[in-house]
């Protein structure tokens, strides 16, 4: 197959600008998880969020706090730096999620070329992770799907490829391997800590090594490499206890509650249940066909292509392990996506050899409609997802924070039937401004108040257009997400009747 003429230092380049425009246009959060239980008990440390305001899993202990706490030191820092701008202090947050993603999936691809002498399954690697529609998105979430991942991938590069003992590796010798097995092994501990469900991986992994030792009649050597391994992973739980004990200001097991409210008191399935194909049905869904058939089709080349691999075996029983549990969502997937992105591109090798064979010689001209298919797709939605916001509120809590700034204090919004910042039930507190005061009322109409106009007075109605004003008053819209070249079309008077927020000075 011909390959795309890109250099790895033009694609890494490329990279960058990708991940990053993706991290400064993709405001807020994919799940409300992502906000509400970092950067709100992070917020929370900092005292600027009430405890009542956090979610039910505060309460409950059972939240892990090593990203709170990773959040908490980021938004010091900035702030040591004079960047006191919360929706800056996110998007650096997401920047850094975004390039220690990038740095990762090359450092693999790097690997896969060694490991298989084909520079064509590296080079596909770098050309998924730069230009799959969904990749620069998800890499860039500071969530704790995202960031899961990242210390399972690191730790398990770090594993399968320790330097030998007699050479290689940074300082060579068996110092460099056992420092990389310590490493490795925090690395994986971190994952536990960043997302409980990360256990299932590692139970994997850790069955994929017993085997390699018992297969090769080895087992009597098994220990010492183990056991620099668990010291890495003795330091991470320490590290991991430590974080929950700062966040809920005493020691606490959030691993065990989290089992007992979530496993035995099976309290997740009060969000919903779905059966056992949910997944490979979502997942087709979810990525868009014929994007996803293709994925999913390479995906399965490559489990059984190598499916005595680490990272088989790691994936495998992780997708298992959540088919068996009741509540399922396809985030749920998302810390795997690197094992998934080398499998695929593994099985694309398999299936790039075969091509010219007689196997595929009467739906050759099938197979390239689909891939052409697919590319055009692709390529379609790549924009639009790495340039629209992942949440549409945060767009108008960052338009507010700069407007208020610049005007008499305090701005006053007046919003309907509930708080500008209540967003699923739940208040936030992290991108406020003191001076931003939010006034809830029933109707425009009845608040006597806005007789009285002001450039420091703002109307935030939940449509395109107002529609309940005072007789004689009139607005005038000062912004909305939407760009005006794309208000100009209103066919079928589509914009009377949206839930799309405007700003309204009046």
């Amino acid at each position: 197959m011909h390959l795309p003429s890109f250099s790895q230092r033009h694609l890494f380049l490329i990279g960058l600008a990708v991940y990053a425009l993706t991290a400064w246009r993709s405001e807020g959060y994919h799940h409300p998880d992502e906000h509400f239980q970092i950067l709100e008990f992070a917020n929370f440390r900092l005292g600027r969020t009430p405890a009542a305001d956090l979610p039910w899993e505060f309460a409950a202990q059972i939240r892990p706090g090593l990203q709170p706490l990773v959040a908490y030191g980021a938004i010091r820092l900035a702030e040591a730096a004079g960047i006191d701008s919360p929706f800056v202090q996110i998007f650096l947050l997401r920047l850094l999620s975004g390039w220690l993603c990038l740095w990762l999936y090359f450092q693999w691809a790097k690997r896969l070329e060694a490991d298989t002498s084909d520079p064509s399954v590296g080079h596909w690697l770098r050309l998924a992770v730069v230009f799959l529609w969904f990749v620069p998105y998800l890499s860039v979430r500071f969530s704790s799907e995202n960031w899961a991942g990242l210390a399972f991938g690191g730790g398990l590069l770090l594993l399968l490829y320790v330097s030998p003992p007699n050479g290689g590796g940074v300082g060579g010798g068996v110092a460099a391997t056992r420092l990389q097995r310590i490493a490795a092994g925090f690395l994986l501990g971190l994952s536990f800590f960043l997302r409980f469900q990360m256990g299932f991986a590692l139970l994997g992994l850790g069955a994929w090594l017993v085997w390699q030792f018992w297969s090769q009649k080895r087992l009597g050597q098994m220990l010492a490499p183990m056991a620099w391994l668990v010291t890495g992973g003795l330091a991470a739980l320490a590290l991991g206890i430590w974080a929950d004990a700062w966040l809920y200001g005493k020691p606490v097991c959030t691993a065990c509650n989290y089992f007992t409210a979530n496993i035995l008191e099976n309290k997740a399935a009060n969000w919903g249940t779905s059966p056992w194909w949910y997944y490979p049905v979502q997942s087709l869904l979810t990525a868009v066909p014929p994007v996803s058939l293709v994925l999913l089709t390479l995906l399965f080349l490559g489990l059984w292509r190598a499916r005595t691999s680490a990272l088989a075996w790691s994936f495998v029983l992780f997708l298992l392990a959540h088919t068996a549990v009741g509540h399922k969502e396809m985030r749920f997937l998302y810390p795997m996506l690197a094992p998934i992105l080398v499998l695929a591109v593994q099985g694309l090798a398999a299936w790039a050899r075969s091509a010219d064979g007689t196997v595929w010689s009467n739906t050759n001209r099938l197979v390239r409609a689909v891939w052409v298919v697919a590319l055009v797709v692709n390529f379609l939605l790549l924009p639009v997802r790495s340039l629209l916001a992942a949440q549409e509120s945060v767009p108008y809590f960052r338009f507010l924070y700069g407007y208020a700034a610049v005007q008499p204090k305090p701005l006053v919004v007046f919003s309907k039937e509930k708080s500008l910042y209540n967003v699923v039930g739940l208040d936030m507190h992290f991108y406020r401004a003191g001076y931003v005061q939010n006034r809830v009322v029933d109707t425009f109409v009845a608040d006597t108040l806005l007789v009285a106009p002001a450039p420091s007075r703002l109307l935030l109605a939940p449509k395109l257009t107002m529609q309940d004003t005072l007789p004689g008053l009139h607005t005038e819209r000062i912004y909305t997400y939407f760009p005006d070249w794309i208000l100009y079309f209103n066919p079928n008077d589509w914009q009377s009747r949206s839930r799309i927020w405007s700003v309204h000075r009046y």
